[in-house]
């Protein structure tokens, strides 16, 4: 069975998404894949304020730890059939939570799907992420 690839551009459809958090202004995910390498970058557009987070990662579940700002992430991605999960730990102050997202393409490739589940003690919630295709300029 072969993996899908990720690769592209990708568009937040807010039409598509169903989330459980305030939706933002706009979000955009840049990720180059070339199995078992895994490049993420995420934009997020939230109150006027622009937010770009990005990671490498392999699929073969080995840990990456990351510094962002006062937090540190440990993340591993894997392959369970045809999803490839990320999932995260996020220690900061005195809290700690887990955000497990499984990536899918549907569409025939043209849409991107994000089952997003985010806990932590303050807070809980699921995410549908839908976003579309771009075309390369």
């Amino acid at each position: 069975m072969s993996k899908p690839d990720f690769t592209g551009r990708w568009k937040y459809n807010p039409s598509k998404s169903v989330l459980q958090i305030p939706p933002p202004e706009s979000t955009s995910l840049v990720i180059e894949h070339r199995e078992p390498h895994f490049r993420l970058s995420r934009t997020l557009v939230v109150g006027g304020s622009s937010d770009t987070f990005s990671i490498e990662l392999t699929t073969d579940g080995r840990e990456v730890v990351q510094e962002r700002d006062d937090l540190q992430i440990c993340a591993r991605l894997y392959w369970e059939g045809e999803t490839l999960v990320f999932e995260s730990v996020l220690t900061g102050d005195e809290e700690q939570a887990t955000n497990v997202v499984r990536y899918t393409l549907a569409e025939q490739g043209e849409t991107f799907v994000a089952r997003e589940r985010f806990s932590s003690e303050r807070q809980s919630y699921e995410n549908l992420w839908v976003l579309d295709r771009q075309q390369s300029a």
